[in-house]
This record gives C-alpha cells, structure tokens and sequence, in this order.
C-alpha cells in the first residue's frame, strides 16, 4: 500500500479569468466568462508504502515539481440592474457566484530520501538513505465558489470600481489519475472532494474584461488515491 500526502495547491492566474465578451443584455445581466493559467505548487510532503496494516515504508520530504494548470471560470455577479428581471438588493454587488474548473499534471522524481521503515520483520522506525518513487498525477477539478469583493477607481463606464480585490470559498469534486513507477494502475478517474479558498485582485481594462491575478489553497481532506497492481502485492495510494 502507498500513502501520498498533498499539503497544498498554488495557483497563481495570470491570464483574464473574465473576458466578458458576451451580448449586451446577458453582460448587463451580470454574467461573465473567463480563462485561467498559472504554476502550481505542493509542499515538501511523506509518501508511505504499506504491504499490509503492520509493515510500512516511509519515504520523507518527498519534493514535488513545478507544474502548471488551465482551466475555464463562469460567473455571476449580483448587479443591481438584475437577471431575468429581478433586482438584487444594492448590497449584493459584493457577491459573485463561480463554477470553476482547472486540469493539471503534478509529478514528483527519483529522489534520494531518508526512509523510515516499521514493522514486524524490523525494529519500529529504522531508518537509512534510499530513493524515493517516481509519479505523476493528473488532476481535474470543478468547483463552485462563492466570491466576497470591494470596488475602487469607480468611473462612468464601470460604477463599481475597476480595481476589485476579492476572495472566495468553495468546495468541488477532484477527479485524478496517479501513475507511480513500477505500479500498474487499477482505478481510473478516481473521485474524491477538494475544498478551495483564493484570493485575488481584478482589473477591469474595460467594461468586459479584466486581468485577474489569484492565489489559491487547495485542500483535499477525503481520502486521496487509488488502487495498483504489482509482483505478489496490492498497492493503493491514499491520503493520511
């Protein structure tokens, strides 16, 4: 059995996530579209190896790789011109409503580590030098959040401000498929819950676009992994 622990997700968007191209009266109503791009990165992290619930190995401070992600975002801002013919309440133009959705490959190498081993053949936590897995896993995540957000340098063409920090929270499924070296794969498109907080600033360039930059915090607090074969063992990669 294989145990990955993933601390944390950094996005960091770059490209417009609200291009807001969209016909005058569905903008009018508050609704928008966007892209998104950027690196992320997860902590120094243990990945544990177990061959039953008495034997374990524990390779330490496994380091991942830089990746990258991309994705779509559709939004909706509570204006007070309102959708469908309802008015919002003024207060409301603080809130925004997100579906968002990213794909990512995040991959970890062949590293010397200090492993931990236990167990009934060895003495409880005996350690040495040796190297650690390789692996890759590709990620797909959806996720609706629900944003919080303040405007400034409010002018005629954008009343709000066009300068608009934000944040959000939201909770979504992650959708993954690990690959880690000498384990075949049992389980594809595994399921699991991620909970997502951001934080960000927008900039509207004009009246429907905006360059956006964000940091976001993934967590994934269910279990995280799948099922593998190999020579006389059954892994499974999860999270502790």
């Amino acid at each position: 059995m294989i145990v990955l622990k993933e601390k944390c997700l950094l996005a960091v968007l770059v490209l417009p996530i609200a291009a807001m191209l969209l016909l005058p009266e569905v903008v009018c109503g508050g609704i928008w579209a966007g892209v998104q791009v950027g690196p992320g990165y997860i902590r120094d992290t243990n990945i544990v190896q177990r061959t039953d619930l008495e034997n374990e190995r524990t390779y330490e401070n496994i380091k991942f790789d830089i990746n990258f992600l991309g994705g779509l975002t559709v939004g909706y801002d509570f204006v007070n011109e309102g959708f469908l013919g309802r008015a919002w309440p003024t207060w409301m133009k603080h809130f925004s409503l997100v579906l968002d959705s990213t794909y990512e490959n995040v991959s970890f190498q062949h590293q010397l580590v200090t492993v931990v081993v236990k167990g009934n053949l060895v003495t409880p936590h005996q350690s040495f030098s040796g190297f650690s897995p390789s692996g890759t896993i590709s990620m797909f995540s959806l996720t609706p959040m629900i944003i919080g957000k303040c405007g400034f340098i409010p002018s005629a063409e954008i009343p709000f401000g066009r300068l608009q920090p934000y944040v959000g929270v939201g909770a979504g499924i992650l959708i993954s498929n690990p690959e880690i070296s000498g384990l075949t794969t049992m389980e594809r498109n595994k399921l699991d819950m991620s909970v997502v907080v951001e934080s960000g600033l927008r900039y509207m360039l004009l009246r429907n676009v905006s360059l956006d930059a964000a940091f976001r915090y993934r967590m994934v607090p269910t279990s995280f992994g799948n099922s593998y074969t190999a020579p006389e063992i059954t892994a499974r990669l999860t999270r502790l």
